[in-house]
């Protein structure tokens, strides 16, 4: 994820706060973490198989 990802999503989240769309905000939030969640990071994989190779 680019800084300019987050910077697009923390403005999302600002303009829902500012119009009192808390609900909304809530939503929008729990969307982009399941989204965030869902993808694969190849440095913690990296990491992971690192450990495991230690052990």
């Amino acid at each position: 994820m680019e800084n300019k990802d987050i910077v697009e999503m923390l403005d999302a989240i600002i303009n829902y706060i500012n119009k009192e769309e808390y609900q909304k905000a809530l939503n929008y939030i729990k969307g982009k973490k399941a989204e965030v969640s869902s993808k694969i990071d190849p440095s913690s994989e990296y990491m992971d198989e690192l450990i495991k190779d230690l052990k």
